[in-house]
């Protein structure tokens, strides 16, 4: 098992990799990390690192892999209770699998996740919009992206990284 030190030194080496163009070499790192927070039963984190790899994978054209690595997140977002992460998610993943004829397997990621869920909220089930800051580019502690509508806020000026947990503060 990986420590925190240990675990944030493997992130910025697959991001230093990424930027590097050598995607297959950070895909591993993702996968590893993800199965190591997986097993710790950090399943919000592991979702991400999912995504990840599976983004890599895009990048390399491996398809399945990719498709195979973006269905697991979806999976560990609902284990985490992470429904709005999820239905974000989702259309992006089943659009992705139906452009490449997986018609059956996009079906039946699209029941599961609604027999769990139900059917998706109406409007703003959740009141307006809050102003929040604007969150830096990259984690200055692990180098991943940061997008706002990926990140869990914990306030209007603070979200946490959504790969390496660290807090992020907002201008």
């Amino acid at each position: 098992m990986l420590g925190l030190f240990e675990a944030r030194r493997a992130l910025r080496r697959a991001e230093r990799l990424l930027r590097q163009g050598r995607p297959a070499e950070a895909a591993s790192i993702f996968d590893d990390l993800a199965r190591e927070a997986e097993g710790r039963g950090m399943l919000d984190r592991a979702g991400d690192l999912y995504l990840r790899a599976a983004r890599c994978y895009l990048a390399l054209d491996d398809l399945d892999r990719a498709d195979e690595r973006a269905t697991k997140a979806i999976r560990l977002f609902l284990k985490a209770g992470r429904p709005m992460k999820a239905r974000r998610l989702l259309p992006k993943v089943v659009g992705a699998l139906e452009r490449r004829g997986r018609h059956a397997e996009a079906e039946g990621l699209r029941k599961e996740v609604a027999a769990l869920l139900g059917p998706p909220p109406v409007g703003r089930p959740f009141g307006p919009a809050v102003a929040r800051g604007e969150l830096p580019a990259k984690c200055p502690h692990c180098g991943a992206p940061v997008k706002p509508d990926e990140v869990n806020w914990l306030g209007p000026r603070t979200a946490e990284c959504p790969y390496c947990g660290s807090v992020l503060k907002a201008a």
